[in-house]
């Protein structure tokens, strides 16, 4: 005869029974979306450099800046695309094709996919060519929007000494000033920062006043 069932046992036996076939699908749900998803980062990784090894393949072959900025338009929102930029840009410099330079390195800048030290360079680049152009105001704003960002940019002592080397060419010290303190504050390591220090003592020095010669003896006065 079978032992009366006490009320824990019942307990047990009226209880759910647990449904293991839905958590291991869930489970496998988990599991299948991230592989799903490293499974496409690294295809779109893949894809990105096979496009990047494109893009250089045809940048090398460009020579003038009109083939580059072609290349750049070919192989959009790629790095190949911004060196392409870079490389017409300086060109154009070069040929003194200020208005092309401008264009090309507007165009690096503008971009929002840009690497920032990539865009600090093409700003720097875009300065130079609005000063070389006698555009004076617009590439003192340019340099200073690459200055201004300080230590976080290896572009910003030569763009603070380029600015303060125009007012110094307009003879307006008190921004010349300005800019070399500025400048001056930035780690001492960049050669160009110490030439900002280095100018902007002399600044300073000539600003003083010479001090006063001691008036000449009255003649037939006798000295104490």
């Amino acid at each position: 005869m079978m032992d009366t069932l006490t009320s824990k046992d019942a307990n047990i036996l009226d209880a759910e029974p647990i449904n293991w076939r839905l958590i291991v699908y869930s489970v496998l749900g988990v599991v299948v979306l991230i592989v799903g998803g490293f499974s496409y980062y690294f295809y779109q990784l893949n894809e990105r450099e096979e496009l990047e090894t494109t893009a250089r393949a045809a940048l090398l072959k460009a020579t003038t800046p009109e083939e580059m900025v072609k290349v750049a338009d070919q192989f959009p929102h790629t790095d190949q695309a911004t060196l392409a930029l870079l490389s017409a840009a300086q060109g154009s410099f070069s040929a003194r094709d200020f208005a092309a330079a401008i264009a090309d390195y507007q165009r690096i800048v503008g971009a929002v996919d840009t690497d920032p030290e990539l865009r600090d360079s093409a700003q720097v680049g875009l300065a130079s060519s609005l000063e070389a152009n006698g555009k004076m105001d617009d590439a003192i704003n340019a340099y200073l929007d690459v200055a201004r960002r300080g230590d976080k940019s290896p572009y910003a002592p030569f763009a603070y000494l380029s600015a303060a080397m125009i007012y110094d060419e307009r003879g307006d010290k008190g921004n010349e000033r300005e800019i070399l303190t500025e400048a001056a504050g930035l780690s001492p390591d960049s050669q160009f920062v110490k030439e900002a220090q280095s100018k902007l003592k002399e600044l300073n020095a000539t600003a003083q006043p010479a001090p006063s010669a001691a008036p000449a003896p009255a003649v037939g006065v006798k000295q104490p």
